[in-house]
Parts: structure tokens; sequence; C-alpha cells
């Protein structure tokens, strides 16, 4: 990034419904596509959007994080109003910040927070059909949140990986992971240094089997400890999923104190 440019840290919510996703496709619509269109036509510069996390096709968000550089002198308050009048209604930007030219929307994150929506009840919904994995078979919240204990810590989750991922290293610190149970909702959430592709999505279906009686609780901590994908799952739909929140060392990521004073 040269002298005169910016980086901007953009805060997004989207309804991933139609989407194949995060990352920008060559035939297919795509929330990074969308948005880099609309940053073009505000600043009329071509940019490389990056994102803290590469949702899958159908999963939503409420507080993605992205971030890109911009030679433009656009005042950084006005950036959502201006990106949001060229998005589609299902992409909102809800804040924009300057940060430090070290930001980097994925690899500063310090942690990354999803949320997992079950209804649980014989009815579907017509509201929350493209927000909710719809599963009629009654599902015990307290077996699953037992299994789910295990999970717990920094662990290899090659288990829980879905096929065809290429990371490196499949260890992540599972620092938060709870089973709430509201009326006919299970809520999963998860916070993590970082996810595996699908990995939430597997524990979401392994952790359904649990709850039908079909695993045991203890079951998941070997299937943990096994490293075979093959025992998990099966794969929970992506459209119950939600990326909540995307967390950083320090409140603007990287901004220094004079650049936040003058905010």
């Amino acid at each position: 990034m040269n002298g005169s440019s910016r980086n901007i840290k953009l805060t997004i919510e989207y309804e991933g419904t139609g989407f194949s996703g995060w990352q920008r496709q060559s035939t297919r619509p795509s929330i990074q596509a969308e948005i880099e269109r609309a940053i073009h036509a505000v600043t009329r510069e071509r940019v490389d959007l990056v994102g803290a996390g590469r949702t899958d096709a159908g999963v939503h968000a409420l507080g993605q994080v992205a971030s890109f550089s911009t030679a433009g002198r656009l005042r950084t308050g006005r950036f959502p109003a201006a990106l949001n009048a060229h998005l589609p209604d299902a992409i909102r930007i809800l804040n924009a910040h300057d940060v430090g030219s070290e930001f980097h929307a994925r690899y500063s994150a310090t942690g990354r927070t999803y949320r997992y929506v079950v209804l649980n009840r014989p009815a579907p919904s017509a509201i929350l059909r493209h927000h909710a994995w719809h599963v009629p078979q009654p599902l015990d919240a307290d077996a699953m949140r037992r299994a789910l204990a295990a999970l717990r810590g920094c662990h290899p989750f090659t288990a829980f990986r879905g096929v065809g991922s290429g990371e490196r290293t499949t260890v992540c610190d599972l620092r938060t992971a709870e089973v709430e149970r509201k009326d006919d909702m299970i809520i999963l959430t998860f916070e993590a240094d970082r996810f595996l592709r699908h990995m939430i999505r597997m524990i979401t279906g392994t952790l359904r089997r649990v709850g039908q009686g079909k695993l045991a609780p203890d079951d998941v901590s070997r299937i943990l400890a096994n490293e075979d994908n093959r025992q998990a799952g099966p794969r929970a739909p992506s459209h119950g999923l939600f990326l909540v929140r995307i967390d950083y060392a320090t409140p603007l990521g990287g901004m220094t104190s004079a650049e936040q004073h003058q905010q």
C-alpha cells in the first residue's frame, strides 16, 4: 500500500440465501464480488476485498469483517451509506473505520464466533426456512451439551474437517462451545481462534445424532481422538449457520490511539 492509500475496515451483515458464499466466483453471485462492485461504483477503483472468513453458500453473517485499500478521500463515515446504495438488500455495510496499514481482516483476527440455529419441532417454519435447520425428531439438548463439552480446548479437529479441506494444520482452540434450548429452538455457539472448513456443520450434524440417541455423549470424544471424519457428521445444512463476530486485539483491529482520536 503506498503512502497516499488508506486501509478501510468494514463490518458487514448479510443474508446468505442466493449467494455462492463469501468468496468471489466467476459464474455465481458472491458477497465479496457484490461489495467489490459497490466499492468500484463509489471510488472508481478496482479493489481486492479481504474477508475475515470465507463463509459457504447459504451461510449468513451478523458481523463479517473485511478490509480494502483505497486512494480515495471519501470521508470514512460516509462509506456505509454510499456502498449500501449500490448493494442488494441482502447485504449491508454496518460501519467503516480507517485502520493502520498493518491491519489484515483475516490474519489480524484473534477469534471468531459462530452460531448455529436448530428448529426442533414437528412442523417446519415458513419464516425460518432459510435461517434454521428443521429437525422434527425430539432432541435431548442436555446430552448434546455433555457431548460438546469434550470438544472445548485446543485439539486437532481432523474428525470434523470437511472433505477436500486443505489446511496445513487441523489444530484449533475452541474456547466456547455451548448448547442452549429456547422453547423450540436449540442454539449452538462456538468461538475459536480459527475454524476448519465445514467444522461447525460437522460438529452440529454429529450432535444431532447425540440428541436423537444414536450416539452417546462419550462417543464424541472418541470421534475427536480417532481423527477420522468418516465417523462424524453428517454435515448440517449451511442455512442454519451465522457468523456472529470477528475479534481483534484492539477494538478497531490495530488502529493507533491517534487514529482513534480522529474518528
